[in-house]
């Protein structure tokens, strides 16, 4: 296990994709991964016009089709609000549905991944074609369970299906660059996270359920389709069958590993859940629902800056800072400004510190898995590990929520739902607080503990 220093190396999320690692990345090299057919002339790396239409296509997935689960409150409160299913207090579920598949069927995914790399574009548009899917027959739902399984299931895995391969190609399209590449990759959701959620409430007061379902599906044909072909791989692949691909077991036998893990599932049981209720939080306080719609959008890109910031700061210091100080800023903010808020300007003050702290964890899961290995396959397994726990954390916070806010009128009636979330995030800080006592008992000078925190 690498040693943990007081300077760690920068690292991009999701760099360990596809067989690049930080560590092993040959200095202003392009072509660092190999391709199978060595008389091939490989496009250029880094720019071009291969390279920038590419990440028109992955802009349009990740703006479009991404931000459609980030804005499920609005339809949950439209839901609720219009009493359009019985057993209301289940609907919570299908919005954390949509996010824990698309973490929990990330090992699954990730072996696809590195196994069969030539399927990938397929794997792209069959996704997509799942999602489309997924879109239309919610429209048709009349049961809160037709909703889970079509809103929730359905369209989470047919975006999981999709979004590792894209990924996988991107690391292929840019390497020097991959900062900037991953950035417009991930700044594509804030963008469409400011105006989606607007365009949803007003098509949902206009049309109804079932025709803003049916618009949006049309909506990612339309303007996602055709930036597909546009999505392919810069090198010739053939199945993976390198034994090196498999994780060392001592590698979760590691303290840090145990750390990681609690924090992360707590963290993943709750993060979720302000997104889904603030709208109709806001409807319980007397605040209008286009107010409802634009505290979403401010949350959707305060978490933007949060995951930049988060990631500025886990290059400068040690892990455990960042994710002992993500973790319990949540705790005080969420107890501290949802539990009080009742006004628009309060809620505004939750919103973007919720994002600016909580926002960022997940950015952590690259410096997790650097922490742990510093070989590429290895760390692919890792991070899709990772993005495992979350997903059963999501997956459970999902129900647990539902009784907490079930036939939820008034704001008095959300105080148990936010004191499980605020406690949640406390219970996750254990994990990163545990860890630095641990170390601290087994330093020789007890003053080093607080480099840990430099």
């Amino acid at each position: 296990m690498p040693k943990l220093g007081r300077t760690p190396k920068p690292c991009n999320i999701l760099d360990t994709i596809n067989g690049d690692s930080p560590r092993e990345r040959p200095e202003n090299s392009t072509e660092y991964v190999e391709n199978i057919d060595k008389d091939v002339i490989l496009p250029s790396v880094d720019g071009g016009r291969q390279a920038w239409a590419f990440m028109l296509g992955a802009f349009m997935i990740e703006g479009l089709m991404w931000s459609f689960p980030l804005a499920f409150g609005i339809f949950q409160s439209y839901y609720q609000n219009n009493n359009i299913f019985t057993n209301s207090q289940y609907l919570s579920l299908v919005g954390t549905l949509t996010t824990a598949i698309s973490y929990l069927g990330t090992p699954l995914i990730a072996f696809f991944t590195i196994k069969y790399p030539m399927y990938q574009r397929y794997m792209i548009w069959g996704g997509w074609l799942v999602c489309i899917l997924a879109l239309v027959s919610s429209s048709f739902a009349t049961k809160v369970w037709h909703l889970m399984i079509a809103q929730g299931f359905l369209y989470g895995f047919g975006f999981l299906t999709m979004y590792y391969p894209l990924l996988s190609m991107l690391n292929e399209w840019f390497v020097q660059r991959r900062g900037l590449a991953y950035g417009i990759l991930f700044g594509s959701a804030g963008i469409c996270g400011l105006g989606v959620p607007f365009l949803i409430e007003k098509m949902l007061k206009k049309y109804g359920y079932a025709t803003t379902l049916r618009a949006y599906a049309v909506a990612v044909f339309i303007l996602v389709g055709p930036t597909l072909p546009l999505l392919r791989g810069r090198l010739l692949h053939q199945a993976g069958t390198n034994t090196k691909n498999k994780l060392n077991p001592a590698i979760i036998k590691e303290p840090i590993f145990f750390a990681v893990t609690w924090s992360n599932i707590f963290q993943g049981l709750v993060f979720f859940l302000p997104g889904i209720y603030l709208p109709s939080y806001a409807s319980a306080i007397g605040l209008s629902s286009s107010q409802g719609t634009l505290l979403l959008s401010i949350l959707n890109v305060s978490q933007i800056i949060g995951q930049i910031g988060m990631g500025y700061l886990s290059d400068r210091f040690e892990l455990i800072a960042p994710m002992i100080g993500s973790t319990l800023y949540s705790w005080a903010i969420v107890l501290s400004t949802w539990y009080s808020s009742k006004s628009f300007t309060s809620l505004l003050i939750f919103c973007l510190l919720y994002g600016l702290f909580a926002g960022g964890y997940s950015v952590l899961y690259c410096r997790f898995v650097t922490t742990l290995t510093d070989k590429p396959a290895a760390g692919l397994w890792l991070y899709s590990i990772f993005e495992f726990q979350r997903g059963i954390g999501n997956l459970v916070g999902g129900p647990v929520s539902g009784i907490l806010a079930r036939n939820v009128y008034t704001a008095a009636e959300y105080e148990k739902l936010i004191l499980f979330v605020g406690i949640a995030f406390l219970v996750s800080s254990l994990g990163g607080l545990s860890y630095w006592v641990f170390r601290c008992y087994r330093s020789k000078f007890r003053g080093r503990c607080i480099d840990s925190f430099q």
